[in-house]
């Protein structure tokens, strides 16, 4: 089992409960070597607004520490004024070709995860659009540059516009971008294999609320569609590697803002109780979240939890969940333990965990969005060539880390037993 740094533990502690001294044994070198998994995982941001709103308390915390916290709040400040500028001409443009849509995620989560603009990074834009528009939305992004680098047989879309920058895996997270990605759905739940299908109940569409972030009217889901989002977006990478932790400290904070509205999470269980599977999907993702930031589950969605919680998920979420959580992207395929419940294709399965841990084809680029002038420069040959042995040496390392660990898989599951066919 990979020992999680307790600085990590420490840092999620902190956001659970605003205990600053959580943070206070750490050195400077200790928060140095931390931030790349800071800035990845998310969470960089939001200890930075505790820690600086909280003047009074952090005076044990470095002060080039809190400089570089409170660097990434301007520099982020700065990203997302110039990104939510341009989620309005793309509003606009969508608007004027009659294309009905709303935000997911990102700008769509203030109020309800975050007070400001500057307390969430973002990368793209994903927006909600209904399927009989997809094309129209397509043509009016054409207009901006954007062209389709992607398309799944679910709906989803994703486009993007030519960077001029050279961009790494290390580069500067909080700079403005030359251009961010657009991702268009047409369903709330969007499996990226067959594997996983859910029955969601109809309606997001006629409950749509306009909400004003900086002087911008921003189409959201209403709150009980955008809680599920929320969850089917954390199982979703549940079904890959890696998540940011910022995804489920999410939750963690619109369960606690909303702890005492009943009538919320009565509505939500009544979302989630639509299929038996999207049900125990849900109850997952609620327990995962629920001990690792200590959430107080509202009665409807702690009995939700009670009914649909699989013994597979609750011991994956007692044993596994924190090495899966806290790791470094592109993280560990772990996960692939607990998925294997929601395949009911026991050959499917098989085939799919195979292509999973030994997918022999060629791994993804470094960036699709760079210009070809860029593409053909030595410095992104280097970065390039790095980043592919990279990719080969993440198989190679988690493969070997859930290969040893279905022996433990087993002794949980299957005491006196052998371990099922499927899990390979």
């Amino acid at each position: 089992m990979t020992k999680i740094p307790p600085f990590r533990k420490a840092v999620v502690t902190f956001l659970a409960t605003s205990q600053v001294p959580m943070l206070e044994a750490w050195k400077e070198d200790d928060w140095v070597k931390e931030f790349f998994w800071l800035d990845r995982s998310g969470l960089a941001l939001p200890v930075a607004t505790q820690l600086l709103d909280g003047a009074s308390t952090r005076q044990q915390i470095p002060d080039t520490v809190l400089l570089s916290l409170e660097q990434r709040l301007n520099d982020n400040q700065r990203r997302m004024s110039a990104m939510l500028t341009f989620q309005e001409t793309v509003q606009s443009l969508l608007a004027a070709r009659h294309v009905r849509f709303c935000c997911l995620k990102g700008f769509s989560l203030i109020p309800d995860c975050y007070s400001a603009i500057r307390e969430r990074h973002q990368v793209d834009f994903d927006l909600l659009i209904d399927s009989r528009d997809a094309s129209r939305a397509a043509a009016a992004l054409e207009t901006l540059g954007y062209k389709p680098v992607h398309a799944s047989g679910s709906g989803e879309m994703r486009f993007v516009r030519p960077w001029t920058r050279h961009l790494t895996a290390n580069s500067w997270l909080y700079d403005v971008s030359e251009g961010p990605a657009v991702e268009l759905h047409t369903l709330l739940w969007e499996p990226e294999t067959e594997l996983v299908e859910f029955s969601l109940r109809d309606g997001w569409m006629a409950d749509i609320y306009m909400r004003t972030v900086n002087g911008v009217t921003i189409p959201c889901l209403a709150p009980q569609w955008q809680f599920l989002h929320l969850l089917l977006h954390v199982f979703r990478h549940l079904l890959d590697s890696w998540v940011r932790l910022l995804s489920t400290y999410e939750i963690a904070v619109f369960l606690n803002r909303e702890r005492e509205n009943d009538e919320l999470w009565t509505r939500v269980r009544w979302l989630a109780e639509a299929d038996t599977q999207l049900a125990s999907a849900c109850a997952l993702v609620l327990s995962i979240v629920s001990a690792e930031f200590s959430a107080r589950l509202p009665s409807p969605l702690g009995d939700l939890c009670h009914e649909y919680l699989s013994w597979e998920s609750a011991l994956w979420v007692e044993h596994f969940r924190e090495e899966w959580l806290y790791a470094d992207p592109p993280g560990t395929k772990l996960a692939l333990l607990v998925q294997r419940q929601f395949c009911r294709d026991r050959m499917a399965w098989r085939s799919y965990s195979l292509r999973r841990l030994f997918p022999f084809r060629p791994p993804h680029s470094l960036s699709v969005e760079a210009v070809a002038q860029t593409r053909l420069t030595i410095h992104y040959a280097i970065d390039e060539v790095s980043y592919q042995l990279s990719r080969v040496g993440y198989h190679i390392a988690s493969d070997w880390n859930y290969l040893r660990s279905v022996a433990r898989w087993k002794q949980l599951t299957h005491p006196s037993g052998t371990l099922p066919l499927p899990y390979v």
